[in-house]
């Protein structure tokens, strides 16, 4: 049985993980009535290779799961909030 660990509730831009990890899912909700854009990079800050940009419309509460299927990662995980109060969670082995 493979596990992972949890960035547990992100609300603001941050390092996640520094060195080598595998990227296995993003979970997102935003129940905030307005727009939000998160995006996840392969490095130890905003200017690493984008792995995953996720915008959600902010129209009701919406939740989604992105299974990024164990995507390596060299330099480590780090996460932007760009626009909006996200509540994201980070799993990665």
């Amino acid at each position: 049985m493979t596990s992972c660990r949890s960035s547990g509730l992100l609300t603001a831009s941050g390092q996640i993980f520094t060195g080598k990890c595998k990227l296995v899912s993003i979970h997102v909700n935003n129940d905030s009535g307005s727009a939000c854009q998160i995006k996840v990079f392969d490095g130890t800050n905003n200017t690493g290779k984008e792995l995953a940009r996720i915008s959600l419309d902010g129209v009701g509460v919406q939740n989604i799961e992105f299974d990024m299927h164990s995507v390596l990662c060299s330099e480590g995980l780090y996460y932007e909030e760009t626009t909006g109060n996200a509540n994201v969670f980070i799993h990665f082995a």
